[in-house]
């Protein structure tokens, strides 16, 4: 995929030997004797995603993995932690459903490549096939080989995943032979009966049928069909005729399908139509028990008749779900609501009426009215204009029947723009994200990353905030949403150029929401729970209903002095602190209040200090942790432009408007500085400027012959550097004292707006004029200054096409002009070479320069590969944000929260490691074993409703008697893990024990409940009866057990009249 990295010395220039002279009698940072060819660049991860990317989803209970297929022509597969693999495809490529089979393969459905099998065990692959008309419906099932296809003609094709080919198994259209006058229907949906493989549910525009594949014939029909009189036909028919009147309208509708679901006990049937409607039936006979909507019953009955009205949002998502007893049902419905388009209803049924005790007009009153009522289910949408369109429910582990529909414990929520929400369908909704880990790339798009940075940072002061939060309990709190898969070793990958075991990487992310996350990406760390830190605001802050009051546009973090600075697209800016507290038991009450009543703990003019501690609430705050306990305002409406937070405990914010504030928030906090705008320090006379860069150093100014704490500001209009002086005060107090500015160091010439943003500082990076090591104000530094110690440093800034290195104040030692646009610039400590200034460029090339002097050293190009897929952001601007590490780390940024992360290193120092093997995260898991399907109970055996047939019974009426052998190593691996080669596993853990434990699958319990519960009379011979039948019932069962072999005719006439005979006696007839 990547072609091999040439590494080159860009020609001498004239620039070069400039510099040169300015430098003459600064000693160089740089080795002379830098092995140049030897200088490489490898891939090493991906992280993030693209807020609107997702397409489709599928998960996997029994593997624990989660399948997303992207806009951009990928597959992503996730496992625990950070256990990523991306299968890439061809531009355009689209995949529009995605499906796990048989623990080892993942299918994907696209209209434009057909059916597509990847490999989860080699992570390849393994065939293509395009189907004769477009796919518009698949079904599959964890324990069998095949893949359902409906097509849009209406007919429905199998493909033998195992076997990588299309069977010769075919079923014409089903409607044009129920109904043939209709018009031709695709096949809008295909569902497995859940506990019979020869049966299965096909629904069509105007009717949906039960198909038996043992029989090879339609078992049952469902056509909705309203006569004049019916509650819901006027809706009905105003919906059909496409929310018009009709002066001449039809005594009939059928309103349209839309999808059908087998109930889990596979004796019901539930259709969803274009008028919202929901219709449940009977599945055996094909009795209409109950026509409803999410807020009408009875639809179908003769009353009062609903006026037609404007269309609702249709019903998009609809899954039939069940509790860890598969008896006790809900129904989850996405869209229908008139009133709310981020809501799912939820029609709690409760245990299932006993089928055989219980009337059809008491099945339809169960539905009508359900047993524990009826919940919502509020979903945050990221924007009003979405709508959600899918749900994908995340069953327990272990548990993958019943259509993916067993006991969810979450629910995946898509929506039309690509975007997809998880909910806790335990606790009405509400999700506690600090206390659920995600896999990094997902984290980026739930909430979606509004800011992202990446840093090198000391491992003391990383491990000391993971400790003390392990220490207080903060992992016990926290749950992995997937368990799948393990990472790869990374031994064998080259070590970067500056590799620092004293050091770690670590990425800080705002969201929306009024979330923020740390996570370190540090090679082989991120696969530990303790490697997360997720700070939430959203109990404490102040929601007024805007997005701006919960978004973070900027993060800042000093890890040394533990304070983290949180900017908010209203302007507010939240100052934590890092410790544990006892949460305020009216701290809930006070976070939906304003701020009026809060006490103001500093205030300079305009700008002042809330004390926020006492509204802190969350569990987050559980544990020790950064905790938001105060909060800056200024007055007016303000956007932030940049904020920093120093080592030293000085914190500067930087506002569109061009205000600057500076607080000292180590020794207060306190509001130290307040300039209305920046401007008043350069005396420009046009343009509009602001601070669009701020760093805090540690070094001599000028010739002062000692150091001190300098506050460096750049701006936009023409490139400006301003100097500040951060100075002791003699009551223990510091002051922010204007000291220098050096402007124009952008060459642009200042002439419209856009000039005005484009030749802004992008960056500024101080460095030791001695050792060229970071001269970033630090902890330690701070606590030297009163010794006196003397730093000569230098100060290097960047924009778009100017590279520049200055010794303070105004004094420049080198330029460098840019003619390929810089996107980002870092400095690289080598371990025996200096260091490097390494550049971004818009070509795709990482240009290394020697310091000061800016002399080429190498050109090294971005893999092709990557740069393809790069090109937008690299041509967009989006890839400016990228950040390149002084351990040779390049975080090239792709979109929003989205990195692909490249190593520089040199062959020399790794010649014992191979950047060409590297390794991929493991995702299959051979010791998952997949549990037995669960079957029909043995009394809708015993009653015919259902025929038995094996798996091997189903492959051969499938695939035929010249199935063709197995090719490939999944095969075997699907085998090993499936029900029929692990016979004595069992399902659920819903079923008995004790005679049962020898079978493939556990029968569900049945509640021992009181015959009014079943809406009979309690006295006398009905409980006769109904001990009768479950004696019945046992007795059957034990007959089943012993039937491993499809039932003959004859066998099957004997059967029932064994049924008939024992019923007869128990009940005394």
């Amino acid at each position: 995929m990547f072609s091999k990295l040439k590494s080159k010395k860009a020609p001498l220039s004239l620039n070069s030997v400039s510099n040169a002279l300015k430098n003459a009698g600064s000693e160089s940072l740089t080795s002379p004797n830098i092995p140049k060819k030897d200088l490489d660049l490898y891939v090493s991860s991906q992280l993030g995603l693209s807020r609107h990317a997702v397409v489709a989803m599928a998960y996997d209970p029994v593997q624990s993995l989660l399948a997303i297929s992207t806009k951009g022509g990928e597959i992503r597969v996730f496992g625990q932690h950070s256990v990523e693999v991306v299968f890439e495809f061809k531009l355009g490529t689209t995949f529009t459903d995605l499906r796990f089979v048989k623990g080892v393969y993942l299918v994907g459905i696209s209209p434009t490549n057909g059916v597509t099998v990847l490999s989860l065990h080699s992570k390849t692959v393994l065939s293509s096939y395009s189907p004769p008309g477009g796919v518009v419906a698949t079904a599959s099932d964890p324990s069998l080989d095949w893949l359902i296809l409906g097509l849009a003609n209406g007919s429905i094709i199998v493909y033998d995943v195992d076997r990588l080919n299309l069977t010769p198994f075919r079923v014409d259209n089903l409607q044009k032979k129920v109904l043939p006058k209709q018009k031709m229907s695709p096949v809008l949906h295909v569902e497995w009966h859940p506990r019979d493989i020869g049966t299965i549910l096909v629904a069509y525009s105007h009717c949906a049928v039960i198909y038996s594949l043992t029989m090879g014939e339609i078992k049952t029909v469902f056509i909705y069909q309203l006569s004049k009189g019916a509650r819901g036909f006027e809706n009905s028919l105003f919906i059909d005729n496409g929310g018009k009147k009709k002066m001449f309208s039809s005594k009939e509708v059928i309103p349209e399908l839309v999808e059908a679901h087998f109930h889990p006990n596979g004796l019901h049937v539930v259709t969803v139509h274009k008028d919202n409607t929901l219709v449940f039936w009977d599945a055996n006979d094909g009795t209409l028990l109950e026509a409803r909507s999410l807020f009408e019953t009875n639809l179908h009955l003769s009353g009062p008749p609903i006026p037609p009205a404007a269309p609702a949002p249709p019903i998009t998502s609809t899954r039939w779900t069940c509790s860890s007893d598969p008896e006790v049902t809900q129904l989850v419905i996405c869209g229908g609501d008139p009133n709310s388009n981020n809501v799912i209803h939820v029609l709690e049924f409760g245990f299932t009426l006993k089928y055989s005790m219980t009337s059809h007009e008491k099945q339809g009153k169960f539905y009508a009215q359900p047993a524990t009522g009826q919940r919502i289910l509020p979903v945050a949408l990221n924007s009003s204009s979405e709508t959600l369109v899918n749900i994908i429910p995340l069953p327990a582990d272990n548990l993958p029947y019943f259509n993916g529909n067993h006991n969810p414990q979450y629910l995946i929520v898509q929506s039309d723009v690509g975007s997809f929400y998880i909910i806790d369908f335990e606790s009405q909704g509400k999700l506690d994200m600090t206390a659920l880990i995600l896999p990094p790339s997902l984290a980026s798009a739930h909430p979606p990353v509004v800011c992202a940075n990446v840093e090198v940072i000391r491992r003391i002061d990383w491990y000391s905030i993971v400790s003390s939060r392990a220490s207080s309990g903060a992992s016990g709190k926290q749950r992995l949403l997937l368990k799948g898969g393990a990472p790869a070793s990374t031994n064998l990958v080259p070590r970067a150029l500056g590799f620092d075991d004293e050091s770690r990487t670590v990425s800080i992310t705002g969201h929306e929401g009024g979330l923020v996350r740390f996570l370190d990406v540090s090679r082989g760390e991120h696969s530990h729970q303790e490697s997360i830190v997720q700070v939430s605001l959203r109990e404490t802050l102040y929601d007024d209903g805007s997005s701006k009051s919960m978004r973070i546009v900027a993060v800042s973090c000093a890890f040394e002095s533990k304070e983290l600075l949180i900017g908010m697209g209203n302007g507010d800016v939240v100052i934590c602190n890092y410790g544990k507290i006892n949460i305020n038991p009216r701290a809930s009450q006070l976070g939906i209040r304003d701020y009026k009543d809060t006490p103001v703990q500093h205030q300079n003019g305009s700008a002042k200090i809330l004390n926020i501690r006492d509204r802190i609430s969350g569990s987050f705050a559980l544990s020790t942790t950064f905790l938001p306990s105060f909060l800056l305002q200024v007055e007016g409406t303000e956007e932030i432009s940049c904020i920093k937070m120093s080592n030293a405990g000085f914190a500067a914010i930087a506002y569109k408007s061009g205000r600057l504030v500076v607080c000292d928030v180590t020794r207060g906090p306190a509001v130290i500085f307040n300039a209305d705008t920046v401007q008043q320090f350069l005396s420009l006379s046009r343009g509009h400027c602001y601070a669009t860069s701020l760093e805090f150093a540690i070094m001599e100014y000028g010739q002062d012959g000692y150091s001190s704490v300098l506050l460096l500001v750049g701006t936009n209009a023409g490139g400006n550097l301003i100097y500040f002086k951060i100075l002791p005060q003699s009551n223990g107090g510091f002051e922010v004292v204007f000291a220098d500015k050096t402007i124009g160091l952008n060459y642009r010439s200042l002439g419209d707006k856009n000039d005005e943003e484009s030749s802004k500082i992008d960056q500024i990076i101080p460095i030791s004029a001695v050792k060229g090591t970071s001269a970033v104000a630090s902890l330690e530094m701070f606590q030297r200054l009163s010794h006196g110690i003397v730093i000569p440093g230098l100060i290097i800034t960047t924009s778009d096409r100017d590279i520049r290195v200055l010794r303070p104040p105004k004094q420049k030692l080198s330029h460098k002009v840019i003619e390929d646009h810089c996107l980002s610039c870092g400095i690289i400590q080598t371990k025996s070479q200096g260091i490097l200034l390494a550049t971004l460029v818009k070509s795709g090339f990482i240009k290394f320069s020697s310091l000061p002097a800016l002399g080429d050293v190498a050109d090294l190009k971005i893999p092709k590969g990557v740069f393809d897929s790069m090109t937008k952001a690299f041509e967009s601007g989006k890839a400016s944000g990228s950040v390149l590490l002084r351990t040779g780390l390049m975080c090239i940024k792709k979109g929003t929260g989205e990195f692909i992360n490249i190593c520089a290193y040199s062959h020399s120092e790794n010649n014992k490691r191979n950047a060409k093997e590297h390794p991929t995260d493991l995702l299959f898991n051979e010791n998952a074993i997949i549990p037995p399907r669960p079957a029909a109970s043995a009394l809708q055996w015993a009653k015919g409703q259902t025929r038995y047939i094996s798996t091997e019974d189903l492959a051969h009426l499938i695939a035929g008697p010249n199935r063709k052998p197995p090719k490939h190593a999944e095969s075997q691996l699907a085998y090993n893990i499936s029900p029929e080669a692990n016979p004595n596993q069992s399902y659920g853990g819903y079923g008995n024990t004790s005679k049962e434990s020898d079978r493939g699958y556990a029968a569900p319990v049945r509640k021992g409940q009181k015959g009014a519960g079943y809406g009979l009379n309690s006295s006398g011979w009905i409980r006769g009866f109904q001990d009768g039948l479950d004696s019945v019932e046992e007795t059957v069962n034990g007959y089943a057990n012993a039937m491993s072999e499809s039932m003959s005719e004859s066998i099957e006439g004997t059967k029932k009249s064994v049924y008939e005979s024992a019923l007869k006696s128990r009940i005394g007839l």
